[in-house]
């Protein structure tokens, strides 16, 4: 889970600025912070993305939207481990090896692997045609946690918060 912080100095700044208006300073951080959330969670995917082949929908992402009882609110990346139905593969029919590829540069062929028709690709466990399983790859989180990741969007977050929290004072301050 990804986080920034708003300081006491800055709260106090905004109580100056928006305090006189009823309710003011909610009506300032709600939507700033909410704005920052949406800009975080596009830039994880982007982040995520110039390092793994994987689609921008594909990255299960979750966002908890700040509200004007709870100013406060959340990036999560859920689920444990991604299928490699949800980044590049190709093969596994006939007498083709099945080829996967998660990370941008890699790649490479999965002995015993097919392609089962709708469900993508699977294993099998030993020589016999039966067990099989479905080939499982990384974890969101686990791709959030590369160290261009986070920094990247923890600085984007910041920079929309900054510039959000401005223009809500403007409109605020020209509502009152």
């Amino acid at each position: 889970m990804l986080s920034i912080q708003i300081d006491s100095r800055d709260i106090a700044k905004l109580e100056g600025i928006v305090g006189h208006i009823r309710r003011g300073v909610p009506r300032v951080l709600v939507p700033a912070v909410n704005r920052a959330l949406d800009k975080g969670r596009t830039e994880v995917r982007r982040e995520i993305r110039k390092i793994y082949v994987i689609k921008q929908k594909d990255i299960p992402i979750k966002v908890r939207h700040a509200s004007y009882v709870e100013i406060q609110g959340a990036v999560s990346l859920t689920q444990s481990m991604l299928g490699l139905d949800k980044f590049r593969y190709r093969g596994g029919t006939g007498r083709k090896q099945l080829w996967g590829q998660v990370k941008k540069g890699g790649g490479g062929f999965i002995p015993r692997g097919f392609i089962y028709p709708g469900r993508g690709p699977f294993k099998r466990s030993g020589e016999a045609r039966l067990p099989i399983h479905k080939i499982l790859s990384i974890g969101a989180p686990i791709m959030a946690s590369q160290p261009t990741v986070a920094p990247n969007v923890i600085k984007a977050m910041e920079d929309t918060l900054d510039s959000r929290m401005n223009h809500e004072i403007e409109r605020v301050m020209a509502t009152a």
